[in-house]
């Protein structure tokens, strides 16, 4: 099965599952918006692999009138974001592989939360550099993701005390061997891999500003 078909399949139950797979659910959302600066309510954002839109949703609530584009591979995760946002003109929703698509440079904000880490290495730095061209001059890029330990020891011990929490979380035990079926489509990087790339690009104003073991989000601003 594809990454496209399996979550096409966890669409229906995707969000509600959300806080129990991700124990920092929301220090992790909540920082990735906190941390954007922005001076006034309408910025223009791009998400990539915006599944059902929970990112956005988080970028709303701070910025009431911005103008949304999602991206995700699949449709029917894109059909949970457009229930999500009902008839809201600002939202535009693009169902394609973010990275067979180019953009003008004119995106204020760029977003992305669990997906980058499903691409290679070369692709990262592909998109990477997309997002770059795509932001204006003083853009942010927000990539919330799940990153590569700097060591097989902390990469076991972090993985290994997630589980723990997943496993005594209320998720149904054959859920939980469906989310780890999706897990084989991972691919993450190191974090100090992925800032000297952004660097190398670029991007000005790297930081992390949150990590909790394998979840970390980059800041970085054009």
């Amino acid at each position: 099965m594809s990454i496209k078909e399996k979550f096409d399949e966890a669409a229906e139950e995707y969000d509600k599952n959300r806080k129990h797979l991700i124990p920092c659910f929301d220090d992790f959302y909540g920082i990735a918006t906190e941390i954007i600066d922005f001076n006034g309510d309408n910025p223009k954002v791009l998400d990539l692999g915006a599944g059902t839109g929970l990112f956005s949703k988080f970028i709303l609530d701070k910025f009431p009138n911005a103008n949304i584009t999602l991206v995700d591979l699949s449709e029917e995760m894109l059909n949970k974001a457009k229930i999500r946002f009902n008839d809201n003109k600002n939202i535009t929703y693009i169902c394609d592989d973010y990275l067979n698509l180019d953009f003008n440079n004119d995106f204020d904000i760029i977003i992305s939360s669990l997906s980058i880490h499903h691409l290679e290495e070369d692709d990262k730095k592909k998109l990477y550099m997309k997002c770059f061209d795509y932001l204006k001059s003083n853009g942010i890029f927000i990539n919330a993701d799940q990153v590569l330990s700097s060591s097989e020891k902390l990469e076991n011990i972090f993985k290994y005390n997630l589980n723990q929490k997943i496993l005594n979380s209320p998720l149904d035990k054959d859920y939980i061997k469906v989310a780890d079926e999706r897990r084989k489509f991972d691919k993450p990087s190191t974090l100090l891999d992925q800032l000297k790339w952004l660097k190398e690009i670029g991007f000005k104003d790297l930081g992390v500003p949150y990590k909790y073991y394998i979840f970390a989000i980059i800041y970085a601003e054009k």
